[in-house]
This record gives structure tokens, C-alpha cells and sequence, in this order.
């Protein structure tokens, strides 16, 4: 069973066409970037079944959390950036704290979470998760960057 989530993640990487550094894919690129992501994930901490059961909901819970965050946190970058030239000194003090805010909200959902898996998993998984979701991410940075340097390789 371990071989074959290796596996599919493995060929999942293999295809996935697509930096997925940004929040806003179109849907069938966001289910085979979450697909990958449960097999890495899964694998990386080992979760058992029943462990597993619990810890998606919970996981996918803080995703879409952080997403609503970071789209916020995007559109007050493109707001300020498009209007620097036209915005006061207080705008764009407003606009730096407001930043800062949306990074203190994604810290006090990680710390809740947190703290919520905890009562889920071994603290020993807790800890691989924040290592593994780092190394899901230069995966796939890597996996993108070597698909740019083949011949006929596209970064989209």
C-alpha cells in the first residue's frame, strides 16, 4: 500500500503541468494538486486509517481558512501596488498594517490548528507535518523548475 501511494504520487508529479505556488487554480488543477498533496502527506507522516480520518477534515479545514486569507492578503497587495503612486503616506501605513494583520491571522490559525492536531496525532507526526508541507512545496518548485529547462518543456 506504501509503494503504491509512493507511486502515485511519484507519477502525479511527473504530470502536474503547473506551478501551483498560487491559490487560484482552476478546479481540475486544484484536485490533482490536493490529490497530490493528500498522497505526499499521507506518506511523509505515515498516518494510519484512522488517524487519517480525522486528520483531513481538520487539514483541509485550515486550508481553506488560509486560502480566504491569502486572498485577502493578495488583493490588498494589488491594491497598494496599483494605486502606490496616487496613495498618501497614511494609505499606504494603513495598507502595511493591513498586511501585517493578514500574516498575524495566518500565524493564529497555524497556532490554533496546531494545537488541534495535537489532540489527533502523535506530536511526533505534528512536527513531520510543518517539515513535510515544506518539502511538498520545494517539490514541487523543483518538479516545475526542471520541467522549464527540458526541450518542449511548459511551465503552464
Amino acid at each position: 500500500m506504501k509503494k503504491l501511494l509512493i507511486l502515485t504520487a511519484v507519477v502525479l508529479l511527473n504530470s502536474f503541468q503547473v506551478l501551483v505556488a498560487q491559490d487560484e487554480l482552476e478546479p481540475s488543477k486544484r484536485e490533482k494538486l490536493d490529490a497530490l498533496k493528500v498522497a505526499f502527506l499521507t506518506n511523509e507522516l505515515n498516518l494510519t486509517s484512522t488517524e487519517a480520518q480525522s486528520f483531513w477534515p481538520l487539514y483541509n479545514e485550515l486550508e481553506d481558512k488560509m486560502r480566504e486569507i491569502r486572498k485577502k492578503k493578495r488583493d490588498n497587495r494589488i491594491d497598494t501596488k496599483t494605486n502606490h503612486a496616487d496613495l498618501t503616506d497614511t494609505q499606504l501605513s494603513v495598507a502595511i498594517d493591513r498586511e501585517l494583520a493578514f500574516e498575524q491571522q495566518e500565524l493564529d490559525l497555524k497556532k490554533e490548528y496546531n494545537e488541534r492536531f495535537k489532540k489527533i496525532l502523535p506530536i511526533k507526526k505534528v512536527a513531520k507535518l510543518h517539515a513535510a508541507e515544506h518539502n511538498f512545496r520545494k517539490e514541487l518548485l523543483h518538479r516545475a523548475k526542471d520541467r522549464t529547462k527540458t526541450p518542449g518543456g511548459s511551465p503552464h
